[in-house]
């Protein structure tokens, strides 16, 4: 009953984060603008969360790679602090394993080297800190030791912080010559639901007026 309890809180915990998450995401690609949130909401599956936050993540390259520099440092103090007391467990260094892996790649995409002084900047105060005894010391075991919270945060961050779309820019070609640059959030028929690039707005547009649709 303990086991099922804790498992239930969990997956409260998680979809109360998920729904949290999307909620920030509405409003930073509206520019926070209510009305614009509101209207999006609409287009928006609120089961599709882990998509929107892999698009998130991934469309926003530069801001993702500075949360991952501040949260590798502590995730790696977390899984030497759990080899330490040999509590570790294979998915952890799986788990850093693949952090480790989109960082890297997000470095080489981008060339953000200075994302990678910061993360080694980071890494040699926390070893500095981790080597000698005082509050300092205290602090960063405890904040090392509550991970999922470090996540949760940097993962809000993300989300409230950025304008990137979890869908790629398009430019909409219209049967009267004209275009419109956005982002297409909807297409059901007759209609194609697009949030603008400029002004963030909605736009309804009728499906058989969409002549070509290209990323830009």
């Amino acid at each position: 009953m303990t086991n099922s309890g804790k498992g239930s809180g969990g997956a409260n915990a998680m979809a109360l984060g998920g729904l949290l998450f999307l909620l920030l995401r509405l409003l930073a690609i509206a520019h926070y603008h209510w009305d614009v949130a509101f209207a999006l909401a609409d287009s928006v599956n609120f089961d599709d969360v882990i998509g929107v936050v892999v698009g998130t993540f991934l469309g926003a390259g530069a801001v993702t790679a500075v949360i991952l520099a501040v949260l590798l440092p502590i995730a790696y103090l977390h899984h030497i602090r759990h080899v330490r007391d040999r509590e570790w467990q294979p998915h952890q260094l799986v788990m850093l394993g693949v952090l480790t892996g989109v960082f890297a790649a997000a470095l080489i995409t981008l060339r953000d080297w200075v994302t990678l002084l910061v993360v080694l900047a980071v890494s040699t105060l926390f070893v500095l800190i981790m080597m000698r005894s005082g509050p300092a010391r205290t602090y960063l075991e405890k904040a090392s030791g509550h991970l999922g919270v470090a996540v949760w945060l940097g993962m809000f961050a993300l989300g409230a912080l950025t304008d990137t779309v979890w869908v790629p820019q398009e430019r909409l070609g219209l049967k009267d010559g004209s275009t419109v640059v956005g982002y297409v959030m909807d297409v059901h028929s007759p209609y194609t639901e697009v949030l603008t690039s400029h002004g963030r707005e909605i736009r309804v547009l009728m499906s058989q007026n969409v002549v070509s649709r290209a990323e830009t």
